[in-house]
Order: structure tokens, then C-alpha cells, then sequence
């Protein structure tokens, strides 16, 4: 990912994160924004229809049976939800979630909690072979270090980005700080990276696919047109990757 895109997307994630329901559109509104920029970086045109219907309808992107046939789970201890608030659809995703009652550690909390166990797909937008490749793989040191950069440019409004322009109106509306942009951009920055680090290429999936260690998703490239899936059914990745990668072999069968 460009060093200048990443720090337009760290921008409008301060706003998400620090400017809350502030302004008109509030934090949904600046989500859909940065997501709309990242698409902006494409360079291929729609390709795969057939996925590109299911945005509307990610619903029914996989059948409930599908789900409980590859994870294995009861329908009794299964619920579902729709997150479709944005109006992007590329921000909409479908939850299957299923109460087991598995014990599990998340980051910042030492002992072990309960975790629902869950499936999500969504994600679905355009995306040419070459953002794929450029989307998801390790940002550099140098790479980081040049988005912070631009990061600190576009908060002084001097970036000549439009996109960045608009960002900083938004800042200013929302009464964020210049330093807040700097310093929660720099760490939004970060986390990109340190996320960015867990991409490990997928063979034989689609065009392109990757799995991502750190965060249990399954993102696939087929004509034109990326998906992602996530498990979290386990706390054996390697188990949350099987599940994610069978199941995105079911969605690339529907749509080839």
C-alpha cells in the first residue's frame, strides 16, 4: 500500500476515533470515506458480476447449512446479524455467530474470557491483481516512516491531496487538534503495520488470496473482484484458517 494512502486512511480513522458523532455523518460517514479512498486506488474495472450482486446480499453469499457443515456447529446456539449501517457496501458484512462457550485470550485482557465463535463474510469491492498485491503485504519500516510524513503534511495542510483537503475540513469541523491527528494517525500507522505483518499468501485460492495470522481473515481475489472471509472458531489458527479457506472454496464455486 502507498505511503500516501496509508496516511489518508489513518486520517480519516482519527476522525472515526476521536470525532465520534461530533459532525454530520458522523464516525459511520468517515469509515465510508476511508474505504472510498483505499477503492480510489484501483486501476482494473468491475470484472466478476456474479459477486458483485451479493453485495446487497451477503445474506446470502454462503448458506446457513454450509456454515454449520464446515464448522461443524449446531444451528441451536447459532444467531445472525447484518451489519449494513454504512451506505459503502463495500463496508457491509454478515456475522454467524455460535455460543459454545470456548475460553480464549484477546489482546489487553490477561485471563482467559468466554468468545463466541464466529464466521463473517463481506468485504466485497473491485480490486485489479496489482492493488491485491500492493493492498496486502508488509508495510516497511521506510514505508511507515514516509506515511507518517505524509500523515504530518496533510494535517498541516500542505499534502496537495484532496482527498487529505477534505480530511482535515472534517478535523477542523470536528475540533480535532493537529497534534491529535499526528499523534493518533501515527499510531493508527502502526497498527497497520504491525497487522500488515501477519499476511501469509494462500496457494491454489482464487486468483490471488491471502491469510492474515494476526487477524483470522481470509481475503480473495477472483476476476476483478475481492472477498473476504473471517473465522474465529477456534484458538488453533491453523483451524480458523481451514474453516475460512473451505468456505471461500464454496463462494468461489457459486461464482467462479
Amino acid at each position: 500500500m502507498k505511503p500516501t494512502l496509508v496516511a489518508i486512511i489513518a486520517l480519516w480513522g482519527v476522525l472515526s476515533c476521536t470525532g465520534g458523532g461530533k459532525s454530520k455523518g458522523g464516525s459511520g460517514e468517515n469509515i465510508d470515506h476511508a474505504v472510498s479512498s483505499k477503492s480510489k486506488n484501483n486501476d482494473e474495472k468491475e470484472g466478476n458480476s456474479c459477486l458483485l450482486a451479493y453485495q446487497h446480499k451477503y445474506d446470502q453469499l454462503l448458506s446457513e447449512s454450509e456454515v454449520l457443515s464446515v464448522t461443524g456447529f449446531s444451528g441451536e446456539v447459532l444467531e445472525t446479524e447484518y451489519s449494513n449501517v454504512l451506505k459503502n457496501p463495500e463496508t457491509h458484512e454478515f456475522l454467524y455467530k455460535f455460543k459454545n462457550g470456548r475460553m480464549g485470550k484477546i489482546r489487553g485482557i490477561r485471563q482467559e474470557i468466554e468468545l463466541p465463535d464466529v464466521v463473517v463474510v463481506g468485504s466485497i469491492q473491485p480490486m485489479s491483481l496489482n492493488t491485491f498485491n500492493q493492498s496486502y503485504r508488509v508495510i516497511t519500516d521506510a514505508e511507515k516512516a514516509a506515511a507518517k510524513e505524509a500523515l504530518s503534511e496533510a494535517a498541516a495542510g500542505s499534502s496537495g491531496n484532496a482527498d487529505a483537503e477534505k480530511a482535515l475540513k472534517r478535523a477542523k469541523e470536528q475540533n480535532i487538534s493537529k497534534e491529535q491527528i499526528r499523534k493518533t494517525g501515527n499510531a493508527l500507522t502502526d497498527a497497520f503495520q504491525e497487522i500488515s505483518r501477519g499476511y501469509r499468501t494462500v496457494e491454489d485460492l482464487g486468483d490471488a488470496a491471502t491469510w492474515n495470522v494476526e487477524t483470522g481473515q481470509l481475503i480473495v481475489l477472483k476476476n476483478g473482484v475481492k472477498f473476504e472471509v473471517r473465522a474465529d472458531v477456534s484458538n488453533d489458527m491453523q483451524k480458523n484458517k481451514r474453516v475460512a479457506t473451505e468456505l471461500a472454496g464454496r463462494i468461489l464455486d457459486r461464482c467462479k
